[in-house]
C-alpha cells in the first residue's frame, strides 16, 4: 500500500520553519526521536503524553500555534503508522544533506535526547529483559547526547562517519522495536485480569 502524505514524515526544513514560529522548543528530530521512544517503549496513552510534553505552551486560540499542532500531529501519526515497517523502511527525522556541521550533530545529538526521554516513559518495564545488544545501544544513545557540535571539518571520513553513526541508530531502534516486542505486557494486564470474570465449570 502507497503511504499518503499525511502518512509519511514532514519534510525537515519546513517543520524547523514551521516550530521556530510559534516558538517550540523542540526541534523536528528530537520530535521524531520523542515519538519513536514513546512507541518502541509501549507507553501507555502515548498521543496523551506527546500533547502534554509538546502541545502544553501553545495557544489553542492562536492561529500559528494551530498550524504547529498539526504538523506535529502529522508527524506523531507517521510514526506510529509506520510502526510495522520494513526495515528499509525506518528512517530517521534528520536535515537532508550529509554535511558534518554544527546543525547536523544538534539534529543527532537532539534525536538522541528525545528518544531517550521517549523511551524512559516506558519506566522499568521498558528496560527489562533487553539483550546486552540492546542495553549496549541504549548506553551508546546516551553518549550521543554529549556530541561536541562545535567547529567540525566537513570531510569525506567524518562524512562516511556521520552516516555510519546514523545508520548505527537506526538498526538500534528496529533492534529495540523487535525485542520490546517480544517481551512485552500490557502495562495494564493484571487490572485486565481483575476484571475478566472466571471460567464457569460445569
Amino acid at each position: 500500500m502507497v503511504a499518503s502524505d499525511s502518512d509519511s514524515l514532514p519534510d525537515y526544513a519546513s517543520l524547523v520553519s514551521t516550530l521556530e514560529r510559534c516558538a517550540v522548543a523542540y526541534s523536528p528530530s528530537e520530535a521524531h526521536g520523542f515519538a519513536l521512544g514513546l512507541l518502541i517503549a509501549h507507553v501507555p496513552e502515548p498521543s496523551k503524553a506527546w500533547r502534554e510534553e509538546l502541545y502544553s505552551d501553545l495557544d489553542p486560540a492562536d492561529v500559528l500555534a494551530g498550524e504547529c499542532r498539526a504538523a506535529l500531529d502529522r508527524l506523531f501519526s507517521a510514526v506510529f503508522v509506520a510502526a510495522d515497517a520494513a526495515p528499509m523502511q525506518l528512517v530517521l527525522l534528520l536535515p537532508q544533506d550529509i554535511q558534518v556541521d554544527a546543525r547536523r550533530l544538534a539534529a543527532v545529538r537532539d534525536w538522541c535526547d528525545g528518544f531517550l526521554f521517549g523511551f524512559g516513559l516506558g519506566g522499568k518495564v521498558s528496560s527489562a529483559d533487553l539483550s546486552q545488544a540492546g542495553s549496549d545501544f541504549l548506553r551508546d544513545i546516551t553518549e550521543f547526547t554529549r556530541l561536541d557540535t562545535g567547529d567540525v571539518e566537513n570531510s569525506a571520513e567524518n562524512q562516511a562517519a556521520l552516516i555510519d553513526i546514523e545508520e548505527y541508530l537506526r538498526e538500534g531502534v528496529l533492534l529495540l522495536r523487535d525485542e520490546m516486542r517480544k517481551n512485552h505486557v500490557r502495562h495494564d494486564a493484571f487490572e485486565v485480569l481483575d476484571r475478566t470474570p472466571s471460567l464457569k465449570h460445569a
